[in-house]
């Protein structure tokens, strides 16, 4: 037991002999047995945009414990012989293993990383709007407990604002280095005064050129010479593009492609040809040059690459380091863009280093096939401002919508930028396909070019929320159903038996075209064929004329137009009414306007020449009203039956005709009969003539029958007459006179008072509105003329309304009317 103790204090005594001469140092603040680490061997490798990581193989005299090592912080410093300022490195403890124990002591590993190396822990998905590339970093950095102190960012250029940004299925710091690669950024570490801080920059002037580190190149020198030196270096050059073209192209700017080219070396003669990369997402022609120049940069800068190795601690990403060595392709020096340190127990400071020549900007490899794709389709939701009840799209139609895989905070309505709807057809003159979506509804969201910033929405989806307005239930599978919010509905029947068609909205107490097999509410069957219906307005309108037939076509084989059984009626009636206005004719009655109605046929009706409206049916036609019925016509109003015209009327029956009215029976005469009240004829203006074939009776039956003239009463038969007169009474003949009576009486002169019937005439009343026809707008104010039917001339003004002054006529005269000038 005494020789053990005895062993494990010479032990102790040489570690502790070591550890004042080594020049590497391990602490953890947290763990008080850190103080007895001693170091191995180390390995520590840094890059540019890359965080560092230090390999460390350590021993210890105790058993140490995961728990107080792992996730802590931990400090690494390496201090040469002849620096005042060691390198230090403050970071994490992210990896812990024990390799070995012997009897006198344990052997561990432990790899300390940067604070941004915690960052390749933090898998997401996210979101970024209005932000531009070094904000989104800002964000991503502070929400992961990053304080202000520990990044700055040094930038020349003025990086653009992005509408929108999906960080997809990456580390916060993957994502930040795919930012850098596309936004022409690189980061490196720097020793600050609280610990690590993180520098971000674009271009030469945010390299670290103080204080100036010039060394020898001293090939097969090293520690045993005592100085700093690059005892190797070689160079690396490969051939790139001579220059580089990119294109995309942007919907909201799309009469054209932006497209540029871009040669930052021009005088270089070792380049080749011009790459062009086509969907670099890119919205204007500005965005098309920078994306051009950035590829090309990124290839000039990885053009030549210097591979060497030293003994120079101060090397670090960003670093410039120059040489005693004429190097043609840096003539300003190196910038280390990678450095692996190297050291340990026994074993002298050694690093080898990777660096490009100063003069040229570093840029990431742009490197797309390694760029998340979008390989299948993203679920999101439709959103609006506080639930909007109607689609909520904006004046390119595009919609706003929250993707599923997004759990931070946004304000209603704000979660995306608005994405395009891909449609099942889209054209020019604002042709295209458009069915709104509500608030809530499931988006499908593809990518184009499989780019995470490039989505659009190419479908919609039911839910168990938002179900399927077709299912198995109450067999509605075989429906074809088009509805919107409002219960508008265009439905398609294809269940055998119950084909039929149905075209509705909620308006008006439900406004319906049903075709086919017609169904209620319960699907019970209320009638079949057609059905056009509303409890509102309806409307049927026909610029150029209207056929409206039950003539049938079956199979719904023929013309639109085939009217061949309308004709063939009309071309009927045309010749019975021929032949009947001939009859009246050679009777000397008003024959009817044959003329008028053959026009109306030949150059109306026939094929719809005109703006007619013709009706026909086989089978009869009735037009009912509870109220009025009433018919029309600006010229004649024809009517023609082949067998029977039925009046029938309940009150009055009147007709009046402004010029004559002419009635003729061709061959069954006339009757005219009242029941009750008086039958009365009148010719209030000219004569009245009664005129029959054969015999004439005039018989009053319970009454009396009164002739009355005022002049003269001449009653005359075959050259016998008896005439009358307020003079007196005279008869003549030319053969017998005979009176038979029981008496014959004979006294002085005498009368009866007259009883003559009077009328006055009665006149027409018109008062014209004028109008202009292309304004509807009043004629107000302005000068008239009336030409009467005679030729006669009225003259007036009309009124603010447009209204003439009221025009008399004893007769119904058609008038011509004439606006004067101004």
């Amino acid at each position: 037991m005494a020789e053990t103790n005895q062993t494990a204090g010479l032990q102790r005594s040489h570690d502790s002999r070591v550890k004042s001469l080594q020049t590497y140092h391990v602490d953890v603040p947290s763990a008080a047995n850190a103080k007895d680490i001693s170091v191995v061997s180390y390995s520590a490798r840094e890059g540019m945009a890359s965080p560092y990581e230090i390999t460390i193989e350590f021993t210890h005299p105790e058993l140490l414990s995961r728990a107080d090592y792992l996730g802590r912080d931990g400090h690494f410093a390496i201090t040469a012989e002849d620096s005042a300022e060691p390198r230090v490195y403050r970071g994490i403890v992210a990896k812990f293993k024990r390799i070995k124990k012997t009897k006198d002591f344990f052997s561990y590993t432990i790899v300390i990383t940067s604070q941004m190396a915690r960052l390749g822990l933090l898998h997401r998905c996210r979101v970024y709007q209005q932000q531009s590339g070094p904000q989104i970093i800002e964000s991503i950095l502070l929400s992961d407990k990053f304080m202000d102190h520990q990044f700055v960012f040094k930038l020349r250029r003025e990086y653009p604002v992005h509408d929108f940004r999906l960080q997809y299925q990456m580390s916060d710091l993957d994502y930040i280095h795919l930012l850098c690669e596309q936004e022409g950024l690189f980061w490196y570490t720097e020793q600050g005064k609280h610990g690590d801080v993180i520098v971000f920059g674009d271009d030469i002037d945010h390299y670290v050129y103080t204080p100036e580190l010039k060394v020898r190149y001293r090939e097969n020198a090293g520690l045993e010479a005592g100085t700093e030196a690059v005892f190797a270096l070689e160079t690396h050059a490969d051939l790139v593009p001579q220059s580089v073209m990119v294109a995309d192209y942007n919907p909201l700017i799309a009469w054209e492609r932006f497209k540029h080219e871009a040669n930052v070396a021009i005088n270089d003669t070792t380049t080749y040809g011009t790459p062009y990369i086509y969907g670099t997402n890119h919205l204007t022609q500005d965005g098309a040059q920078w994306e051009a120049q950035l590829r090309h940069e990124a290839a000039i800068a990885w053009q030549v690459v210097y591979y060497g190795q030293s003994n120079v601690l101060e090397l670090r990403p960003g670093r410039i380091l120059r040489i005693d060595e004429p190097l043609p392709d840096a003539p300003s020096g190196q910038v280390i863009i990678e450095v692996t340190h190297s050291g340990g127990r026994g074993v002298a400071y050694t690093n080898s280093y990777k660096a490009i020549p100063s003069d040229r900007r570093f840029r990431l490899k742009i490197e797309e096939s390694k760029w998340p794709k979008i390989s299948g389709a993203l679920s999101a939701r439709v959103t609006s401002p506080n639930k909007y009840p109607y689609p909520y799209i904006t004046k390119f139609g595009h919609y706003v919508v929250r993707l599923d895989l997004d759990f931070d905070e946004w304000n209603p309505g704000g979660e995306s930028i608005p994405l395009r709807l891909a449609k099942p057809f889209a054209g020019a003159l604002q042709t295209g396909f458009h069915f709104p979506v509500l608030d809530g509804t499931e988006a499908v969201i593809m990518a184009r070019d499989g780019d995470p910033n490039k989505l659009f929405i190419s479908q919609f989806h039911h839910t168990s929320l938002q179900t399927d307005l077709i299912t198995n239930h109450d067999r509605w599978m075989s429906r074809h159903v088009i509805r919107t919010q409002s219960n508008n509905k265009l439905r398609m029947e294809d269940w055998k038996g119950e084909e039929h068609v149905k075209l509705s909205t909620e308006h008006s107490g439900k406004s319906q075209l049903n075709l086919g097999h017609l169904v209620d509410d319960e699907r019970q069957k209320r009638g079949e064929e057609y059905e056009l219906r509303t409890s509102g307005y309806g409307a049927i309108r026909a610029g150029k004329g209207m056929f409206i037939t039950a003539d049938d076509q079956p199979g719904a084989s023929g013309k639109q137009l085939d009217m061949i059984a309308a004709e063939g009626l009309l071309e009927q009636a045309l010749q019975q009414m021929q032949a009947l206005a001939e009859a009246a004719k050679v009777a000397q009655a008003i024959a009817a306007d044959y003329d008028k109605q053959k026009a109306l046929f030949n150059d109306t009706l026939k094929g719809l020449r005109k703006a007619g409206i013709l009706v026909s049916a086989p089978a009869g036609i009735a037009l009912v009203s509870a109220d009025h019925l009433q018919l029309a016509a600006a010229n004649n109003l024809i009517a023609t039956a082949g067998g029977n015209a039925d009046i029938g009327v309940i009150k009055r029956f009147t007709v009046a005709a402004g010029d004559a009215v002419s009635l003729y029976a061709q061959r069954l005469g006339m009757k005219l009969f009242a029941a009750k009240g008086k039958v009365e004829i009148q010719a209030q203006s000219d004569e009245m003539r009664l005129l029959a074939d054969q015999n004439m009776t005039i018989t009053s039956v319970n009454g009396r029958v009164t002739i009355e003239a005022k002049e003269e009463l001449l009653l005359k038969c075959g050259g016998s007459y008896f005439r009358m007169s307020s003079t007196g009474i005279e008869d003549g003949t030319r053969g017998d006179r005979t009176f038979k009576s029981a008496s014959f009486g004979r006294q002085g002169p005498s009368s009866l008072g007259e009883s003559m019937n009077t009328w006055k005439h009665a006149k027409f009343d018109e008062q014209f509105a004028l109008k202009w026809p292309f304004s509807n707008k009043p004629v107000a104010n302005r000068a008239f003329s009336i030409v009467l039917g005679d030729g006669s001339v009225v003259k007036g003004m009309t009124d603010k309304a447009g209204m003439t002054d009221l025009q008399k006529s004893v007769f119904v005269e058609g008038v011509r009317l004439r606006i004067g000038p101004k």
